[in-house]
This record gives structure tokens, sequence and C-alpha cells, in this order.
């Protein structure tokens, strides 16, 4: 896979998690936890090992990549960009 590719993929992720947080307002830790989640199942199977973390007995905010707003403990910013990560996002 390309540099090129990989940004873009990385890009989508990104947008796809902001289009999350802002169509429904303030999110919620339960929803941002079922997005990423369903995003992670969308990650090709021999790439998913480094979102290991990713996981329903973690808490979300020690997800690796992920940074949330300590108050409100929601997702704020997601950094995949260096994992290599490969796979379709579900446009739902």
């Amino acid at each position: 896979m390309n540099l090129s590719l990989l940004l873009a993929f990385g890009a989508l992720m990104l947008l796809e998690v902001s289009c999350l947080f802002f169509a429904q307002g303030r999110s919620t830790n339960e929803t941002d936890m079922k997005a990423l989640l369903e995003f992670k199942s969308q990650v090709a199977e021999n790439k998913r090992e480094v979102l290991a973390s990713w996981n329903n007995s973690s808490p979300l905010c020690n997800w690796i990549g992920v940074t949330c707003d300590r108050k409100q403990e929601s997702v704020i910013s997601l950094d995949v960009g260096g994992f290599k990560l490969a796979g379709a996002i579900s446009p739902s």
C-alpha cells in the first residue's frame, strides 16, 4: 500500500469519527466505543493486533490512539495514522 493511499485512509478514519461526534452533538462514551469497535471490525484481520486495547473490558480513554476530553470522557482525537491499517470503512 503506498503512502498516499495510507494517508487517505487515515483521513477517512478521522472524518468518520468526526462526523459521528458532530452529528450527535455531545457524543457519549458508549456511542464513541460502539463506533470505534465497529471501525475496528472493518480493519483487515492481520492489522487488528495494533488495536488490541480496543475492547469492551478496557476503558475507552485508555485505548491506544484515542484521546478523550477528561471532563466529558468523550473522544476528541483519534491518531492511528502510523499504524498502517488496511480495510474498508462502512458508510454507516
